[in-house]
């Protein structure tokens, strides 16, 4: 078997590891991105947006120059109970929200910008194991049955990535710690989504439509993307609902929906898992683990990209630090890695409003959650649960430390909540680039 040596090697085209992938090759690296597909993106053909007010951090500003579908100025949140139906329409007085994208499109453009950096890109090439010597990490072997090592290896190869199980970093999971989704491409053409849909995102909660998750609608082109799921417990096929299909049956046949998707053809029906929970550890000596692969994404909020994207990021400037200072140890990646993520203010800010909801959420029942977003009356969702549950706890309760607490995060993601003329002008300059 053939061997090479790179200073890094990145597992995974998907959002972490091109923007590692570039990164590595723009501090000089030699560098290795591997891809298993003959196309990056080719299974993510349903598509997801960008977050408009994280694509301001200053690493991020070359992903707004990528394929954008649509971009998005509104979002309407449904709340669905026997007794009611509420909508929360949010539009921002000036900004995007977000850009919806298609991930089959963007994938392949992110490589390609990975490859105009430096980067040696190699796709349809599985990773099928480890080099690990003396307890550390030193490369990988293909398919091929190429041995390459790498001063750095950089695991951006998703849930289940065979680097970061072989390494002994990802453990089994189950339960609430994996969402089982399923997600449906509904073609109409383009004048049809611009005419049911426009520019806005929907998010619905309603009773048999999804088992503590946020379903969702958002408007690519020509196609609309719907998503809903579960998590994996024994309490995510009950009452009549014998797989995640028939929450999306029951999605898709709500009245809101049904009629703007009526003429409509399914393009694409698939399933899809996703890890929602932190890795205890996230390195091992000459490993970095990123993206979904290390538990960074936020499936509870539909939070995954940017953080990917960021992880990626930061794995291969840490790289560069440990390889300039002859320090690949678990000890010296993990110290600058977290140096970088816990120094992220959007980052930390997510996974604060996930933590808080994944644990108020998982224990009411759907009709109660429903009436509770209902009552919220300064904004819908995620972010709006987490300040009003405990506003409302610490009243019931008289403890003021709760109060406070609503109050503090609420100030704290202020500007998260405010995406205005700055967005717009770093976008139009990006696009104006490309």
């Amino acid at each position: 078997m053939t061997e090479v040596e790179y200073d890094v090697i990145i597992v995974g085209a998907g959002c972490a590891g091109p923007a590692a992938a570039k990164k590595a090759a723009e501090l000089g690296l030699k560098t290795l991105l591997l891809e298993k597909s003959r196309t990056p993106g080719e299974k993510n053909v349903s598509g997801t947006c960008l977050n408009m007010a994280a694509l301001v951090d200053p690493d991020l500003h070359y992903l707004m120059k990528g394929p954008v579908e649509r971009e998005i100025t509104e979002m309407h949140s449904y709340m669905i109970t026997p007794e009611r139906t509420t909508m929360f329409r949010e539009t921002p007085s000036e900004g995007l929200i977000l850009l919806s994208i298609r991930r089959d499109h963007f994938d392949a453009w992110h490589t390609e910008e990975a490859r105009k950096a430096g980067a040696e890109v190699r796709l349809a090439t599985t990773v099928v194991d480890i080099i690990e010597e003396n307890d550390a990490i030193k490369g990988v072997i293909t398919d091929k049955g190429e041995k390459l090592r790498a001063k750095v290896i950089i695991d951006a190869a998703g849930v289940n990535s065979i680097v970061g199980r072989k390494a002994g970093l990802i453990p089994k999971r189950k339960g609430t710690d994996m969402i089982l989704y399923v997600t449906v491409n509904v073609h109409l053409g383009e004048k049809l989504v611009t005419e049911r849909f426009g520019n806005s995102i929907y998010y619905f909660l309603a009773p048999q439509t999804q088992y503590k998750t946020w379903p969702w609608a958002f408007p690519k082109k020509d196609v609309v993307t719907f998503g809903t799921g579960g998590y994996l417990d024994d309490n995510l096929f009950k009452d009549g609902i014998n797989s995640v299909n028939d929450y999306m049956q029951n999605l898709l046949d709500l009245p809101v929906i049904k009629e703007k998707i009526k003429g409509g053809k399914i393009a694409s029906w698939g399933l899809h898992l996703e890890f929602d929970e932190a890795l205890e550890r996230r390195t091992r000596d000459g490993l970095i683990l990123t993206g979904e692969a290390g538990g960074f994404v936020i499936p509870f909020l539909g939070e995954g990209m940017v953080e990917a994207f960021l992880t990626g990021i930061y794995a291969a400037q840490t790289a560069a630090k440990a390889i300039e200072a002859n320090d690949v140890s678990a000890a010296f990646l993990e110290e600058h890695f977290m140096e970088y993520y816990t120094g992220n203010v959007f980052l930390q800010s997510f996974r604060y409003v996930a933590d808080f909801n994944k644990k108020s959420i998982l224990s009411m029942p759907d009709e109660e959650i429903a009436a509770m977003m209902q009552n919220v009356c300064i904004g819908g969702g995620f972010i709006s649960n987490a300040i009003h549950y405990n506003w409302m706890k610490g009243a019931d309760e008289d403890d003021m430390s709760l109060v406070q607490e609503a109050k503090d995060f609420y100030e704290f993601i202020q500007p998260y909540r405010q995406v205005g003329s700055e967005s717009v002008e770093i976008y139009k300059k990006m696009r104006a680039e490309k």
